[in-house]
């Protein structure tokens, strides 16, 4: 990676390995195909970068504190400081980093379901109403008062080492993200991550939230949750319990099952898909039914889409690869579907008793926590391809998750990757390219550091990690250019030779 040399702004570039025809999603590169973009040359990789290297993230930690939660939270609170760790380890050090907290409750139905406010049908936030939680409710041993925010402060900001914080930055993220588990059981993940960022359509954030989002920081969204998303729609019942109580109501018997029935569609052994059946075959309280291939209800009324969330949370930005999703959840199969006998009376089925539905953990963790299927987070992750971790909930450990997530976001801060490896002129055996420097109307030639004897500003080939091939085209800048200023590179490909090298 490049580092900042006498004052200078450093872009690196890295390359990908030599033959690679495809661009990632953090790419310097062209055209989709890899090949300098339309009407360039097909030998040779083009491209335009920022002139500076952006060290700036924002990192959204939406923690489900509804209940069953509390070992799982437990466990991510441990292993935070991995994270931070891997973060802390890289080049150039932490990054400029914001971290806030928000819980997923943001109410359900008219208030009469436990631990539930009264959201008016979806058409007002309620619960926590996406606002960040910032004061410590379950310390667990942690010494919350050396370790806080400032006065006034509702967020963790660490620029530059400036800090508005005392004492250990992992101290006080665990002081303020041990929400517990009282929170809503009708779980709004994606709703409350929305409203904390003003992205759903109800107005700019919560006051408490201003100044979290800056516009040209990376975002990081990570989710802890045991339960997929049920984030409903404005003014939709789906939440009834005054007069959806028993298995043939609209909305079935009160419980979470309404979210799979009303938010996913599945097949069996490969058939025609379908919400999950509320119905135990023949009435039967013993019966399983296992279903495949579910993917999130989108076409439905009842939930917000996924794809919309994931387009509501790339629009936050002018380049949507700043934008990269995390979620610790359950996996999204097996899914299988179980009954229990009803918890009040119920014969509407016309039966004795008529079984109520439930759906079975796809997972269960050492210390006995568990999670049901989580399709719809699987899909939302998925919407942001490889700037999106899906990971399980059921680990022993979250370490080696909270690497993973490090390592993401080291990637989106650090090179970006090349379609392939850089051609070698055959004279010289330099690396063949060409790297110019626009701010504004003026263009400057920067030459390689081969050719200018080490002058600044110049490019090299440098090594690092992060790319396939281990190498990146480091760039210094003129020190006095605008932020807005970009450099362009125009580079051959390489062509392997027998041994492998290139030419």
């Amino acid at each position: 990676m490049g580092h900042l040399r006498l004052g200078l702004a450093t872009a690196v570039l890295a390359s990908a390995a030599c033959g690679s025809s495809g661009l990632n999603t953090r790419d310097g590169g062209g055209g989709a195909d890899g090949g300098g973009g339309a009407g360039g040359n097909p030998n040779r990789w083009t491209g335009t970068i920022s002139a500076s290297i952006n060290r700036n993230v924002d990192v959204l930690v939406m923690i489900d504190d509804s209940a069953s939660m509390r070992n799982s939270q437990v466990n991510f609170l441990t292993n935070f400081p991995i994270l931070l760790t891997s973060l802390q380890s890289a080049p150039q050090g932490l990054p400029n980093i914001h971290i806030a907290v928000v819980s997923q409750d943001m109410g359900a139905g008219d208030g009469t379901t436990a631990g539930c406010d009264n959201d008016a049908n979806g058409t007002i936030p309620a619960g926590d109403k996406g606002i960040f939680q910032y004061t410590s409710r379950f310390p667990g041993g942690i010494d919350c008062t050396s370790n806080s925010l400032q006065q006034g402060q509702t967020f963790i900001s660490n620029i530059g080492g400036v800090t508005n914080y005392s004492g250990n930055l992992a101290s006080v993220f665990q002081c303020i993200a041990s929400l517990g588990e009282n929170g809503c059981g009708y779980e709004h993940q994606f709703g409350s991550v929305l409203r904390a960022l003003g992205a759903d359509g109800r107005g700019a954030a919560p006051p408490e939230n201003q100044g979290f989002l800056r516009p040209d920081a990376y975002l990081v969204v990570m989710m802890l949750t045991d339960e997929d998303d049920c984030s409903a729609l404005p003014n939709v019942a789906l939440f009834d319990t005054a007069s959806n109580q028993n298995i043939a109501s609209q909305f079935g018997p009160p419980g979470s099952f309404r979210c799979n029935e009303f938010g996913h569609l599945c097949s069996m052994g490969g058939g025609a898909l379908a919400p999950p059946s509320r119905h135990a075959p023949n009435n039967d309280v013993n019966a399983t039914v296992d279903y495949d291939m579910c993917t999130s209800n989108d076409s439905g009324s009842y939930l917000i889409s996924v794809k919309q969330t994931a387009n509501a949370l790339k629009a936050l930005k002018a380049d949507p690869s700043m934008v990269a999703v995390v979620a610790i959840t359950g996996a999204p199969t097996p899914y299988q579907v179980h009954w229990k006998n009803p918890s009040t009376a119920d014969n509407s089925c016309g039966a004795a008793s008529c079984p109520w539905p439930e759906v079975s953990h796809s997972c269960t963790a050492p210390d006995g926590s568990f999670a049901d299927p989580g399709v719809r987070t699987a899909q939302l992750v998925g919407e942001f391809g490889a700037n999106g971790l899906d990971l399980s909930i059921c680990d022993a450990s979250f370490g080696p998750s909270f690497q993973r997530t490090g390592d993401l976001i080291n990637s989106l801060l650090g090179p970006r990757c090349l379609p392939g490896r850089i051609g070698l002129k055959a004279s010289t055996g330099e690396p063949d390219c060409t790297v110019t420097e626009h701010d504004g109307s003026v263009s400057t030639a920067i030459p390689s550091c081969v050719d200018s004897a080490n002058a600044l500003p110049c490019w090299s080939l440098q090594t690092v990690s992060t790319c396939a091939s281990g190498q990146s085209l480091a760039v210094t800048a003129d020190p006095n250019a605008s932020t807005s200023a970009t450099i362009t590179y125009d580079c051959a490909k390489c062509v392997p030779t027998p041994a492998g090298d290139c030419q």
